[in-house]
């Protein structure tokens, strides 16, 4: 409440209207749920994730920084890795190449050529093989300025050096730096500490593209060691320490370690460079057996020599100061990959609109949709993103709707759908906001009918007497927002302009790829308020209801001496409260043989013993639930229009008797079935007369 003043304007509308036991229980459950999302979620402000990339924030100085890239073998990483140096390094460089006496003998003649086209490159070829270590310390002694360590396995993208590099001019006391790749250890992406394949089957740039927009700043991190696959090292701590040690470390493995552990202890640090991404093809270096016994061997001497180093590195493998990053790397990364992400919007209140976006999802997740299902969470006043694609789950929040806006920048969308915008704040706001998102993307557009928020913002479309207004011209409408006190005003945070928001919803019709209407009542509403939609655009497809078998209830009819009428779901205001109130009321006046029972919830507290509420229930509970208290017909008391209605479906595939009011989509369904009736108004009289009968 202190976070949303609107939920206190709703919990003070139900103790107004004396539903405090109602109240009571939703705050039960909201805590609950809040309790469980803190847990899970993790909350970003978009501004301290992205920054748009400008080559003159990382700026060198004009030092020429040497590249040295130690080959032994590894012919087929030659070429991708020169063509991508010389298309991308940008700053001045120099190559320093050792050739450490390859035994394939392509590659001293290739090196030899493509050196040609760099004319400050050095070039050592060995004549015996010395190892990794000793050959990039013969390449360091060329070296006068702050250098980059790059295996041959590897490609780079534009403005990688710059990246790279930057730290070490422009921070105090930094020894290495190392980017992101997908197979690097503790630099690995998109998953910790394993060896991927390039994300998405993308290219370097396409994917360094994503991570080149990072603002870096609240990013670099401290790693206990750099990964030698590509880094940057400080030549003034190399002058002060030297650099591998040769004797220690033989041909490899280990030497990065020792020399970042060495670069801790004089006081520097090594550092993970957030928006820098290098591909790196592991398993070029060493032949596997050989490098498994380098890896076992090396280890050890580490662990001896820095008995702090194994707590180190579990300390920074516990905290995972990347993970946050990665999975927003992920979900840009996916957006920017082949189709791009479906964005689905919706409320948090619960209900059949949530239950169709659950089953939207499911649907989603099988045809292998990048779903990015956006949830408004009234209760918590914060906006909550699910991502769920292939093995990536994963939720976070955003406070502000200027802070979405600004986090869409960056994520490509395919698609929009617009299940449910009730509860959402800064109303006016958000319908701008899907229409920018709408055309900047060209996403395709789809908007269910599950209520008539699009009509009205007070989507029961219940006039200030309680009773459908039958969307009247907009001055009466006027009339009827200035005095209606129902539930929706709770909602809606904005002054009511009907003609305002008619013009903002019908700015979205005409975008709309397709208008979903669940019933042909709810499209002659939605007509009757926009006579000028593409009525081509709108498809009406009833929602799909799981099998429910059907309840026999004859034995029980015959031992009983009253009439009990069955309610389904949760009865708030609009689908009939008041009307169940005053029918056990009338029931207990008169001394009928008739009985209610509601299976669900009722946001009214009725007290007598011609009511019994089951609470919460789950559907496959349903029928065990109509024998169990002996329901001779159902009712559906709503007196507003509904879109559809999952409980008359339910009803109906139980094959129960059923009387509706002559509303919206249970009408028109119940019209056709031939155990319900449609009663008219004076419903309270109606449904005891019919009972009787």
């Amino acid at each position: 409440m202190k976070k949303n003043p609107a939920v206190l304007k709703k919990s003070l509308y139900y103790l107004q209207r004396g539903e405090i036991s109602y109240l009571l229980s939703k705050i039960k459950e909201k805590l609950k749920n809040n309790l469980s999302i803190i847990k899970t979620h993790f909350k970003i402000v978009p501004d301290k994730y992205f920054k748009q990339f400008n080559a003159e924030d990382y700026s060198l100085m004009e030092t020429t920084i040497d590249i040295i890239i130690p080959v032994y073998n590894g012919f087929e990483f030659l070429t991708p890795l020169f063509d991508s140096i010389e298309t991308n390094t940008i700053s001045p460089f120099r190559l320093i190449v050792i050739n450490d006496c390859s035994s394939d003998k392509r590659v001293k003649p290739y090196l030899k050529q493509r050196l040609e086209k760099f004319s400050k490159a050095i070039f050592i070829d060995l004549d015996i093989n010395q190892g990794f270590v000793k050959s990039v310390n013969e390449a360091c002694k060329y070296t006068k300025n702050h250098f980059i360590i790059l295996n041959t396995n590897t490609e780079v993208p534009i403005f990688w050096v710059e990246r790279l590099m930057y730290p070490i001019f422009s921070m105090n006391k930094v020894a290495s730096t190392t980017p992101f790749t997908n197979a690097g250890q503790m630099a690995s992406f998109p998953n910790f500490l394993v060896d991927n394949n390039i994300f998405e089957g993308m290219n370097v740039n396409e994917l360094d593209g994503v991570f080149r927009n990072i603002r870096p700043d609240d990013f670099y991190t401290e790693v206990p060691t750099g990964v030698g696959f590509c880094m940057g090292v400080n030549y003034s701590l190399v002058e002060k320490i030297g650099f591998f040690d040769e004797e220690e470390f033989g041909k490899g493995y280990g030497e990065v370690n020792d020399w970042c552990q060495r670069a801790i202890q004089e006081g520097y640090k090594n550092l993970m460079v957030p928006n820098l991404f290098v591909y790196h093809k592991h398993g070029g270096s060493f032949p596997s057996k050989e490098k498994l016994d380098l890896m076992k061997k090396n280890s050890m001497k580490i662990l001896k020599k820095y008995p702090n180093y194994e707590k180190s590195i579990e300390s920074y493998i516990k905290k995972d100061p990347h993970k946050n990053l990665r999975y927003i790397l992920i979900l840009t990364a996916c957006s920017k990959h082949e189709e791009g992400i479906h964005l689905i919007v919706d409320h948090a209140l619960e209900g059949g609109t949530n239950t169709y976006s659950k089953n939207l999802k499911k649907r989603y997740t099988k045809e292998r949709k990048k779903i990015l299902h956006l949830v408004y969470d009234f209760y918590a006043n914060t906006y909550k993103l699910y991502f769920n694609y292939n093995s990536y789950h994963f939720s976070f929040t955003i406070t502000k709707l200027e802070e979405l806006e600004s986090f869409f920048v960056h994520i490509r969308l395919k698609e929009i759908f617009l299940n449910s915008l009730v509860s959402f704040q800064e109303n006016y706001d958000v319908l701008t906001l899907i229409e920018k998102l709408t055309l900047g993307n060209g996403a395709n557009l789809n908007i269910p009918i599950h209520d008539y928020y699009p009509i009205c913002p007070n989507y029961t479309l219940l006039n200030s007497t309680g009773e459908f207004c039958e969307i009247p011209t907009l001055e009466k409408c006027k009339t009827c927002m200035k005095f209606n006190k129902l539930e929706w005003k709770k909602f809606f945070n904005s002054s009511t302009d009907v003609a305002l928001w008619r013009a903002k919803w019908s700015s979205l019709f005409r975008i709309a790829h397709t208008i979903i209407c669940f019933s042909h009542s709810s499209k002659i509403l939605l007509l009757k308020a926009y006579n000028d939609i593409d009525q081509d655009k709108i498809k009406i497809i009833p929602h799909e209801t799981p099998y429910l078998p059907v309840v026999h209830t004859e034995k029980t009819i015959l031992k009983k001496t009253n009439t009990v009428i069955g309610v389904l779901g949760t009865i708030s205001y609009a689908k009939g409260a008041r009307v169940l109130k005053t029918l056990v009321e009338v029931i207990e006046e008169r001394n009928l043989a008739i009985k209610i029972v509601l299976i669900g919830e009722i946001t009214e507290h009725i007290e007598s013993d011609h009511f019994y509420i089951t609470g919460h229930y789950l559907r496959e509970e349903l029928p065990e639930l109509v024998l169990e208290h002996k329901i001779d017909i159902c009712l559906i008391p709503s007196i507003c229009p509904e879109t559809f209605s999952y409980t008359t479906q339910e009803i109906m595939m139980m094959q129960l008797p059923l009387m509706v009011f002559n509303l919206g989509a249970p009408a028109e369904r119940v019209q056709e079935y031939e155990k319900g009736v449609v009663l008219d108004k004076d419903y309270v009289e109606n449904i005891i007369q019919y009972v009787l009968k």
